[in-house]
């Protein structure tokens, strides 16, 4: 499905915005995409919305001292990491000189409120308790991330986390094209690592000290649990991935039950 047009001195040819059933890598920032994209088919060439329409600078009431100037390139010759998501800076960029700061575009324009199936969260630059993905405060030594907390603060999800299911699927083979040019999924199972650390978080929030012995008022806590998770990571993935409608249903249903 086409609407638009667009030029960019990224690429020689017109880009057309187009719907993707299935994940793309943009070409710009270099990060993974869902839903729409400025594209060039005959170049296999991709575009998110925030990269294409990127404005010379922007800024973000996170960093009120920052004067963030949009690049192709991160400066200079060390690697750069996006503050919001702590994903590697390899292309499109908010950069601010001063502070050494940078964002990815897409990045800089999360809503710092979304609310869907019942379920309200707001943009946080640091978390005050344990991401319910991770474990963890922060992503690695020195670097928090942002993150998305629930309004009863019983759900937090950082930013990375969330981009991290979707990456995953992804390299796993989780989605294929089909032959009349549809999208296939397959199910592949995570990284045992990855499921028994969502399953420790669980039991952790709950005050569980075991699943397996729990009587049927504990089972139905954790039922109960799971179908609030759900929700949750499906308002923030369909946030972070720019298509807020209910395509990304089957996605979500396969992050979380696979990881359970």
């Amino acid at each position: 499905m086409r609407y638009i047009e667009q030029e960019h001195h990224s690429h020689p040819h017109k880009l057309e915005l187009v719907y993707h059933r299935i994940p793309y890598r943009c070409d710009g920032c270099k990060e993974i995409g869902f839903g729409l994209s400025y594209t060039c088919e005959p170049c296999n060439f991709d575009l998110h919305k925030d990269c294409i329409l990127a404005t010379s600078s922007t800024s973000h009431p996170f960093y009120p001292k920052c004067n963030f100037n949009f690049l192709d390139h991160a400066p200079g010759i060390r690697s750069r990491y996006c503050d919001a998501c702590g994903k590697d800076v390899k292309g499109f960029v908010y950069h601010c000189t001063k502070t050494g700061r940078d964002l990815h575009p897409c990045c800089s324009n999360l809503p710092y409120e979304i609310e869907g199936e019942g379920v309200k969260l707001t943009l946080h630059e640091k978390l005050s308790s344990k991401c319910s993905w991770c474990g963890k405060r922060r992503l690695w030594k020195g670097v928090t991330g942002w993150s998305y907390v629930s309004t009863c603060d019983t759900f937090h999800f950082h930013v990375s986390c969330v981009k991290e299911m979707l990456v995953k699927k992804w390299e796993n083979g989780h989605f294929r094209k089909g032959a009349a040019g549809g999208t296939r999924v397959e199910q592949f199972d995570d990284d045992e690592n990855t499921s028994l650390a969502l399953e420790r978080n669980v039991i952790q929030n709950m005050q569980l000290a075991t699943v397996n012995q729990a009587d049927n008022r504990i089972q139905d806590g954790v039922r109960k649990y799971w179908r609030i998770v759900k929700m949750v990571v499906k308002v923030i993935v369909s946030t972070i991935i720019g298509d807020p409608t209910a395509a990304v249903a089957w996605l979500i249903e396969s992050i979380v039950s696979s990881s359970r």
